[in-house]
């Protein structure tokens, strides 16, 4: 370090600062905060599209922070500010504690300097392994009387005794978002009611102060326990008496949960929901889940993103839900439901207010396209599509691909280009009924209606501020035309994991 301060010293041609003294440490604490943020590594490169991460009470808060620490080996002032900014949002890997990694260390220091505790506001302990020391993580929880959002596997929370799981739920009046996860393939998935009947034992007047509450199963571990029907837990009538003790609920995950559709109409009626996923409806009484959704207090005036990924919806029912979604909504998967043409007028209206759709099993290309464009533009329907099915067959057949292809390329583009110079708007007054719809997903259409997107409307200028579509069922073959005729309507084609999605810009 001191051959380094030596160096700068000769560039800069004068002394260097003094630990604490630099213009910098001089900084008043709020503007040092601010750009100790930007050290934060993200979670993720990948754009995350669930509008759950942006609502107050989300748990998916938790950023790796081991960034900073070079900040607190600089001086004592950085020190001071970087500290609380390091310890905040704590996630352990999987380890386990036996081996006296990293994880172990760092509960072991926080039981040992209970000071440290208070800045923690996030802790994470679903990659955790307790086996060899199952003493040391309820001796811990006990000192966070401060967080303001804990995630916790199912088993370590088997561990616990009836006072610290009631202590959990209603003695730590900071605590919002609480995060049960099964992760772990020998653990039962019935825990959850035994823990949850430990909350019975308090007085009925006892309420807790949670507004996120996440019971889900890991994917990679719901086949060994329910393979027929992909779920985690089950929901035994628990939540009816369970869910009346969370007046201040804004968000309620039950992913790979079969829920009881009677136990969410015993929701507290003050409650008023944000955020709902389901994935899983027990018996397939999807038209109890429709009235809930049409009429309970907790959801009828709220709700802003709803999660029905694997809820297989009747036509009616799906009818029922679409009419009774509040104004306030703005993110929705329905993509398990059955929709048909009759949708596409309920659809039109929500996506006035909706940023984020994924449609339902049954729409066609033109559906989709009349229900994000249809009130406000005209286009040219005689215009046939042309699907990468389509463009596949007619290559095998005419062969020559060398001499062909760039010409089968080029006509193909000029039809999406005849085709996008065809929409015209229908009332250029006012833009107060435009969709709003920014991430459109399109995984439950056919393959064949998928391929049409080639030719779609939704690709000009006149669809924004749609900016992403997801068509993951498409071909090796189709997805190298689908990068040409994309990037000459300024729209760029990704690939991940099997996932095909276009980008505007």
């Amino acid at each position: 370090m001191q051959h380094f301060t030596d160096w700068v010293s000769a560039v800069l041609g004068k002394a260097p600062y003094t630990p604490g003294n630099s213009p910098l440490e001089q900084l008043p604490n709020e503007l040092l905060s601010r750009i100790l943020d930007f050290l934060v590594l993200p979670v993720s490169e990948i754009r995350q599209w669930s509008m759950f991460d942006e609502l107050p009470s989300s748990p998916n808060t938790t950023q790796p922070t081991f960034s900073l620490l070079p900040c607190l080996q600089v001086s004592r002032r950085m020190y001071d500010v970087a500290l609380p900014k390091f310890y905040r949002d704590i996630k352990v890997v999987q380890e386990t504690l036996a081996a006296e990694g990293p994880n172990f260390q760092l509960l072991r220091s926080i039981d040992s300097n209970p000071s440290l505790a208070p800045l923690i506001r996030t802790l994470d302990l679903t990659g955790f392994l307790t086996s060899g020391r199952p003493w040391l993580v309820p001796q811990t929880l006990l000192l966070f009387l401060r967080l303001r959002s804990l995630h916790l596997q199912l088993g370590a929370m088997k561990q616990l005794s009836d006072q610290a799981i009631q202590k959990i739920f209603f003695g730590m009046p900071d605590l919002e978002t609480l995060a049960i996860a099964n992760t772990c393939p020998k653990t039962h998935p019935t825990y959850l009611s035994d823990i949850f009947r430990t909350i019975e034992s308090v007085g009925p007047d006892t309420f807790s102060n949670i507004r996120s509450l996440t019971c889900r199963s890991h994917s990679e571990f719901i086949q060994l326990w329910n393979p027929a029907d992909g779920v985690g837990f089950v929901d035994t009538d628990i939540f009816s008496k369970v869910l009346p003790r969370f007046p201040r609920l804004q968000a309620l995950d039950l992913a790979y949960t079969s829920v009881n559709p009677q136990s969410l109409l015993a929701i507290n009626p003050d409650t008023r929901l944000q955020f709902l996923r389901i994935t899983n409806c027990q018996g397939n009484d999807t038209s109890t889940l429709a009235h809930f959704l049409a009429t309970h207090t907790a959801v009828k005036n709220s709700l802003v993103v709803f999660d029905a990924t694997g809820v297989r919806f009747t036509q009616q029912d799906t009818t029922t839900i679409l009419a009774g979604f509040p104004p306030t909504l703005r993110s929705l998967n329905v993509s398990s439901s059955n929709m048909t043409a009759d949708h596409v007028s309920q659809l039109q209206k929500l996506c006035r207010h909706l940023e984020e759709l994924s449609v339902g099993h049954g729409l066609t290309m033109n559906q989709v396209e009349a229900s994000i464009m249809g009130p406000n533009f005209e286009f040219d329907l005689s215009i046939p599509h042309r699907s990468l099915h389509d463009a596949r067959t007619s290559k095998d057949a005419l062969g020559h691909e060398l001499t062909l292809g760039p010409m089968r390329d080029a006509i193909a583009t000029c039809n999406l280009r005849r085709r996008l110079a065809s929409v015209s708007p229908i009332n250029r007054s006012t833009n107060t009924y435009r969709s709003r719809i920014r991430y459109l997903n399109l995984s439950s259409m056919d393959e064949e209606d998928q391929g049409r997107i080639t030719n779609s409307v939704l690709l000009g200028k006149h669809s924004q501020p749609l900016e992403l579509i997801v068509v993951p069922n498409v071909s090796t073959e189709d997805y190298h035309i689908l990068q040409k005729l994309c990037g000459g309507c300024g729209w760029r084609d990704k690939w991940m994991n099997g996932m095909v999605w276009v980008e505007r810009g």
